[in-house]
């Protein structure tokens, strides 16, 4: 789930940033402002361990700050090259470019193997994570894109497995494996209780229709099949179950390892983090609701691993253990890091951490446009390094 338009207010983080050590990631054209408002008591300390990257039509490539990349022409974020998905599963961490194909972190460095054939004229979305790697899935966005490319029911790829090894996009279950019609598209796919729910969009000359379904392979352990070596059952749904299933969780229920990145912040502070835990296909949703507002102060996404683990808002503030920084998985103690702030109408987004280097996404917003993308790469053992040395 990637975020869009929602950021985070001053007041937030005024709660959210403990009086305690505070890391500034200094901005690559100007120095840190004045007028930020900080806890009384924060030790700040900034430093220079980043590196931002932005995309072109064919790929991407290293700048020195969002602000100075050209200006491009905004689409709908269904429509625009952008990071729709990222995460860190066990040794595999990588990011869903919509348009464009996979950046593979696990190489030690941002990889992207483009698969053009297969990213055209579709809307790519719902990364997740397998035994078997990494699945994303495909649909045409018909309200924004009605010109879109329009293969065949039989050609056309719902469930896309990246092969590292071989790197390349492999096609697993196609629309026609579950009968879906050519004017029908699932526009959200989610791993639930040992199977998987869809919802479908049909386009009609007069109505669209919303229906629901539920598929699983016969030993229903909830593998994505491959259709020539196992069977479907399927059946259909109502919306209600499938937004059941979307519901975040509370954030009591999150793992001991990500409360502890919140330790000090006031029950009262609303939140909503969207997390990858070790183990779990999807991303799994957490949150600390405002019951009287309904709403959130801020929202990020977190990856928990077996090294630590990092929270990241939408405006860049971030916790993290220390034991990202040192590699000592002992370490549990917090530390607050603040990215380099982004210009008006930027917001960071999807998150990955592979070793030592922490992937965001960061992207230009308008609504439900975006315009100018890429993501930044942090170098934790470097930001360590610089603190021992202080």
């Amino acid at each position: 789930m990637s975020i869009h338009t929602d950021r985070i207010s001053t007041g937030f983080i005024r709660f959210l940033i403990p009086a305690v050590l505070l890391l500034i990631l200094l901005p690559a054209c100007s120095p840190r402002t004045s007028g930020e408002q900080l806890p009384e008591g924060t030790e700040i300390t900034e430093l220079k361990a980043h590196t931002w990257y932005a995309f072109t039509p064919s790929g991407f490539e290293p700048v020195d700050s969002p602000r100075n990349v050209a200006e491009t022409l905004t689409k709908p974020w269904t429509e625009a090259v952008r990071i729709a998905a990222a995460g860190t599963s066990g040794n595999t961490s990588c990011a869903l470019v919509n348009r464009l194909g996979i950046i593979d972190f696990s190489s030690g460095s941002p990889v992207l193997y483009r698969d053009m054939q297969l990213f055209t004229g579709v809307t790519a979305d719902t990364l997740l994570f397998t035994p078997e790697g990494p699945v994303f899935h495909l649909y045409r966005n018909t309200f924004f894109n009605d010109n879109s490319i329009r293969q065949t029911e039989q050609t056309r790829p719902l469930l896309v497995r990246y092969n590292s090894r071989q790197q390349l996009c492999i096609p697993i279950l196609t629309y026609q494996d579950l009968g879906i019609p050519d004017t029908g598209e699932i526009t959200s796919i989610i791993p639930s209780n040992g199977a998987w729910l869809a919802a479908i969009k049909t386009t009609g000359s007069d109505k669209t229709d919303f229906s629901y379904i539920r598929f699983s392979t016969l030993t229903a352990d909830g593998a994505i099949p491959d259709p020539v070596s196992a069977l479907l059952t399927l059946e259909e749904t109502d919306a209600d179950t499938f937004r059941q299933a979307q519901r975040p969780l509370p954030f009591e229920q999150a793992p001991e390892s990500l409360q502890l990145l919140f330790r000090e912040i006031p029950v009262s502070v609303s939140f909503y983090l969207s997390c990858r835990l070790p183990g779990y296909t999807g991303a799994v949703l957490y949150d600390n609701a405002d019951s009287v507002s309904g709403g959130y102060t801020a929202q990020g996404c977190a990856v928990v691993s077996e090294t630590g683990s990092v929270a990241v808002f939408s405006d860049g503030t971030t916790y993290l253990t220390r034991s990202l920084l040192s590699g000592n998985t002992l370490e549990d103690a917090v530390i607050a890091l603040r990215l380099p702030r982004l210009p008006a109408g930027f917001v960071y987004g999807e998150t990955a951490v592979y070793g030592s280097t922490l992937y965001v996404a960061w992207e230009e917003t308008d609504f439900y446009k975006t315009g100018r993308s890429g993501f930044i790469a942090v170098n934790l053992t470097e930001i360590g390094q610089q603190l021992e040395q202080q």
